[in-house]
């Protein structure tokens, strides 16, 4: 993709094609306070110790993607060293993948209806309230869906952007109108 796109409904919808500085992965023993010590002060927000759930301080915020796995998400590139530097003696990885995903934020009141049509979670939000986050399929993609007060973000593989953007503005050509 070149240029970020959007697609603007009124209230009704909005999808917006987003542009993140980082997506890096972490991994490690959250049991261990020295790793989790480790990581919050690079990073200025605590782990997620709960499944499925995001954290965040100012422009940072961490996905829970498993039982030792995070995804740190706009962050500055140069966190990666600092991170990689105080995590160094310890059994864990830090990995940059922020040219791996393409990020899409959905938003407006028909946000969760257009997600409805092609995911098997429950979207109502008193089981995927604002804070949740999940790796599932949407239109037989692999994305991870991240909840937050404005709405939903996806985080695809690169190499299914196009399709699945395609996808997202078919789906929600009926919202348009409002």
């Amino acid at each position: 993709m070149n240029a970020p796109r959007s697609f603007v409904g009124g209230s009704a919808i909005s999808l917006i094609e987003r542009s993140l500085p980082l997506q890096v992965d972490v991994r490690g023993d959250p049991g261990d306070a020295r790793f989790t010590g480790a990581v919050r002060a690079c990073l200025g927000a605590a782990l997620p110790l709960v499944a499925n759930t995001s954290a965040g301080a100012g422009p940072v915020t961490l996905l829970w993607l498993g039982p030792d796995e995070w995804l740190a998400l706009g962050t500055e590139r140069s966190v990666i060293g600092a991170l990689q530097r105080a995590l160094d003696d310890l059994h864990c990885a830090v990995t940059d993948l922020s040219d791996a995903r393409a990020a899409f934020r959905i938003g407006g009141r028909h946000a969760r209806d257009l997600l409805a049509k092609g995911v098997s979670l429950d979207l109502h939000p008193d089981a995927f309230a604002a804070g949740r986050c999940a790796q599932t399929l949407l239109a037989g993609v692999t994305v991870i869906v991240h909840r937050h007060a404005g709405g939903f973000d996806l985080l695809v593989a690169r190499s299914h952007a196009e399709y699945l953007w395609a996808w997202l503005a078919d789906a929600a050509q009926e919202f348009w109108a409002g």
